[in-house]
């Protein structure tokens, strides 16, 4: 990808950048990205669906036959499953994933919430819940043919989730990619520390306390360090005030438009705020300690996060003691395996000193990036 422009002196040296304004008009929808799945045979259905779906700037498709809907299942940006559809839909027992909605005519309201349970989905009648369709969907419209978005989540504490989040980027980074880290932990002290650039002066999550909706590109007002631009969660603010929901819609929304890769450090214990990440996230990665007790600790994990995201995968930390193969571990948890991570002994002295993760291109946690980001069907694509 290109490596956009960005204004001089903005590289870690701790010189102010020019204020751009803060918002800005957003482009139109183009109709780019994974289309939509609209399934209903009733014309009248039909035409308000497909009326819905242009309307926010995204393509339908309607699959033709069971196979070519198993295979666009997944990749679909949403799932719209009209009532008369519904039972053969389920019959077809297809995975969970996000962004699945039940739809049926305003008279037939109790038959098509029958059907939420069953399919996993939310649900629409219409023509009186247009209106609430159209803005579910107008947010996919707005990440489509955007930047890719990878979050990372542990699936018990203190296996270095923050550790491989800030890596990676520091890798997107040095492969000519505009990056963001974006520090959505309120636990986990300020990932800008775990990079040594805690003293730098820009904006941290309490600045967007009132975001909403569209923003511009605020990447200019954000700390730089070794070219990646940080978020942070700011310390002695409590974090409830400002990682909301639409605080997280707005600042990825932005991140997605401006941005080749964007990097999102997740807590352990996820809140409805997080949802929006994992809905927005193209690839998100579980790290697991390769023993039986990490296993064990990640499988509740690995089932809520299943039917939240779109890819999970499982990076299985290893070292002394986790006699696990990394196979085994994501064959436990029934996902596929991303990688796995060694213990580093360099990683936390180097942190001590404020030097960033993975800077060392020879280093297990910077080659485990590297693949990460040369995987064709992962965060590079």
């Amino acid at each position: 990808m290109e490596r956009h422009d960005r204004p001089s002196g903005a590289h870690g040296s701790g010189v102010p950048r020019p204020t751009p304004p803060p918002t800005r008009p957003s482009p139109p929808p183009t109709g780019e990205g994974p289309p939509v799945l609209v399934l209903t045979a009733d014309p009248v259905l039909a035409r308000h669906l497909l009326s819905v779906v242009a309307a926010v700037g995204l393509a339908p498709h309607d699959p033709v036959g069971d196979d070519d809907l198993r295979r666009s299942w997944r990749s679909a940006s949403a799932v719209l499953v009209g009532r008369d559809r519904a039972d053969q839909v389920n019959g077809l027992v297809l995975p969970p994933r996000p962004e699945v909605y039940v739809v049926g005519r305003d008279d037939d309201r109790v038959e098509t919430y029958a059907w939420s349970t069953r399919l996993r989905a939310a649900v629409a009648t219409l023509p009186s819940g247009a209106p609430d369709l159209a803005a579910a969907l107008s947010g996919l419209a707005d990440d489509a043919g955007r930047g890719v978005v990878v979050a990372l989540t542990g699936g018990a504490g203190g296996v270095g989730t923050s550790t491989l989040a800030a890596a990676l980027a520091l890798t997107g980074a040095r492969a000519g990619l505009r990056t963001l880290l974006v520090d959505t932990d309120p636990d986990g002290g300020g990932i800008d520390v775990l990079l040594g650039a805690e003293h730098l002066p820009g904006w941290r999550w309490s600045r967007f306390a009132t975001a909403r909706g569209h923003l511009g590109d605020v990447t200019a007002q954000l700390p730089h360090c070794d070219g990646v631009d940080v978020l942070a969660v700011d310390r002695g603010v409590r974090p409830e005030l400002v990682l909301g929901p639409e605080q997280l819609a707005a600042v990825l929304g932005s991140a997605a438009r401006e941005n080749d890769l964007t990097v999102v450090d997740l807590p352990r214990h996820l809140d409805r705020a997080h949802d929006e990440v994992l809905r927005r996230a193209g690839r998100v990665l579980l790290l697991v300690r390769a023993d039986v007790r990490g296993v064990a600790a990640a499988d509740r994990a690995a089932r809520s996060l299943a039917t939240r995201c779109r890819v999970l995968e499982v990076v299985a930390r290893t070292g002394p003691g986790r006699t696990l193969e990394p196979g085994l571990v994501a064959d436990a948890l029934d996902l596929p395996l991303a990688g796995s991570l060694p213990e580093d002994a360099t990683v936390r002295p180097a942190a001590e000193r404020g030097e960033p993760p993975g800077r060392s291109a020879r280093s297990p946690l910077a080659r485990l990036c590297g693949r990460l980001l040369d995987d064709p069907d992962g965060v590079a694509a």
